[in-house]
């Protein structure tokens, strides 16, 4: 598969950090520009742990938004209660709105994610009324920007790879909006996922990673032929506007 996305390599955590903030302000800012709001999808995991902690900290670079203006999602999360330290609510919940930040009041209006106190049916169809009607009303039909990571067996958000498939033999995805996935390799057996077609109508997609493994895995990624059953991450990269951010 060719290269479809722009790499930007980092080799210490404070330009990481710094960098990768400054380009999400920048997506922030123009998308209030044009559209009045901006729209940016959440993923979990450690990576970007220390960039949502430091997003909302008021700095010389985000003075100017108006984060009033600005209205997160979940691309994925686990069925487990939101005060779960293993939930991506608990996460953002202390960090982008942290109580210690100018945004920390706004977490329930600013921030769409399942509902995870309903039975997971009604989670999932909550989950996908709020989330279209968050894209409709807020960003003209598609976010602006998806952040995202990839687990070392290919998974992105909590849809995990068909190891043993190929584009002739395989299963096809599912093309709701919202489904339940299910693991048994990582933490939280029942998730729940944005689909991949919704992922790739953002207009912008982020992927944080770090370490030697994870950059591995990718440049393995890279070099396969495309598959998207195998390599979900494929078909982000191919539909346009994908940026990494690596911290060596």
């Amino acid at each position: 598969m060719s290269q479809q996305y722009k790499l930007h390599q980092f080799t210490n955590e404070k330009e990481f950090i710094e960098g990768s903030c400054e380009f999400i302000y920048d997506i922030i800012k123009n998308a209030i520009a044009v559209r009045g709001n901006a729209v940016i999808g959440l993923s979990g995991g450690t990576s970007p742990k220390a960039i949502y902690a430091a997003l909302t900290v008021p700095s010389e670079k985000n003075q100017t938004i108006d984060w009033t203006r600005v209205f997160f999602y979940s691309v994925d999360e686990r069925y487990i209660g939101k005060e779960s330290p293993d939930s991506l609510y608990h996460l953002v919940r202390h960090t982008i709105f942290a109580d210690s930040t100018p945004v920390s009041g706004l977490i329930d209006k600013h921030f769409t994610t399942p509902d995870t106190s309903l039975a997971l049916p009604e989670c999932i169809n909550k989950y996908k009324s709020d989330l279209s009607q968050l894209v409709q009303t807020k960003s003209d039909g598609a976010p602006d920007l998806s952040i995202l990571g990839m687990g070392e067996d290919g998974h992105i958000a909590s849809i995990f790879p068909q190891m043993d498939s190929t584009p002739d033999k395989h299963i096809d995805l599912p093309t709701d909006l919202v489904y339940h996935t299910t693991t048994t390799r990582f933490a939280i057996f029942d998730r729940i996922t944005t689909n991949l077609n919704f992922l790739t109508s953002s207009r912008n997609k982020l992927f944080f990673m770090k370490g030697e493994s994870k950059k591995k895995v990718w440049d393995e990624m890279v070099a396969q032929p495309t598959n998207p059953y195998r390599w979900p991450a494929q078909a982000i990269n191919q539909s346009g506007h994908s940026n990494v951010f690596y911290l060596v």
